[in-house]
């Protein structure tokens, strides 16, 4: 028998599926780019955050999971092209409500972000 200490595991291919990465964070204090897939953000600043996050790729990023939550009561703002689940330019960006551990869950498909949970955030125009 093997025993595995220590080991950190970049990816997992069952069959023809890629399992993702788990839990990579990215800590927003700013203004900025989501550069994350999958795992969780967060948004910490004294005033709203204006976050973009860019649409997966088809394929390579399907079924990724990404969490944004707030850590300050602030109107944080993420903002993804072409909306969330291709929804066009009335679900273009998401708008916190002004409390501690608003969130958005999204899930990578086709090319999109499709809101899959959250708390405390509405969807609407840029």
């Amino acid at each position: 028998m093997t025993n595995l200490t220590d080991l950190h595991v970049d990816s997992i291919l069952i069959g023809t599926q890629a399992i993702p990465e788990i839990e990579v964070t990215q800590a927003l204090t700013g203004d900025g780019a989501i550069t994350v897939k999958s795992g969780i953000v967060t948004l910490n600043k004294g005033s709203a955050i204006a976050a973009t996050l860019a649409n997966p790729t088809t394929v390579t990023d399907d079924f990724k999971e990404l969490t944004i939550v707030s850590l300050t009561a602030q109107a944080h703002t993420v903002a993804v092209t072409g909306g969330f689940g291709n929804g066009g330019s009335g679900k273009v960006k998401s708008t916190f409500g002004t409390v501690i551990g608003n969130n958005i869950k999204v899930i990578a498909f086709g090319g999109y972000w499709y809101v899959i949970g959250g708390q405390g955030f509405t969807l609407g125009v840029a």
